[in-house]
């Protein structure tokens, strides 16, 4: 059951992340995780009207783009992989991807998650290390001459 003060906590937190993003809450935003209530509920409080929720682990055929994704909560290096790539495909090339360090307290460091976001086709934009939440956009694509 929530309280009042993690509600307003919680809205503090989106007001924090669209921040980081540089987005609105017009922005259309995709929570990816397994406990992703609290999160979709205070993205509506603030005036997000076009959030959807995703599981890393259940298939999301419909690929809606976002400007916004934001893993929340994993269980696993596994469930990071396809969290990224789900991510990386509703973000498109202009979106974020936000990633909760917290979200994924059983993986590897940072580094580590930076390898695993340059394989799923993004790459490290900022790190605030006192959230501990890494901003991920699309990693540009070299052109090769021939």
């Amino acid at each position: 059951m929530s309280t009042e003060s993690d509600e307003v906590m919680n809205v503090t937190l989106v007001d924090r992340v669209l921040a980081v993003a540089h987005l609105t809450a017009a922005a259309h935003v995709a929570v990816i995780g397994h406990r992703t209530l609290p999160f979709v509920l205070a993205l509506m409080r603030r005036g997000c009207t076009s959030v959807r929720r995703l599981r890393p682990d259940a298939p999301s055929p419909d690929r809606e783009p976002a400007h916004l994704a934001w893993i929340v909560d994993i269980a696993s290096q596994n469930e990071l992989d396809e969290a990224l790539r789900a991510a990386r495909g509703r973000a498109g090339a202009t979106g974020r991807v936000i990633l909760e360090r917290a979200a994924c307290s059983r993986c590897e460091g940072a580094t580590a998650i930076r390898s695993r976001a340059l394989a799923a086709g993004l790459d490290v934009v900022s790190f605030d290390h006192v959230a501990r939440r890494v901003v991920l956009a699309a990693a540009p694509r070299l052109a090769i001459a021939a």
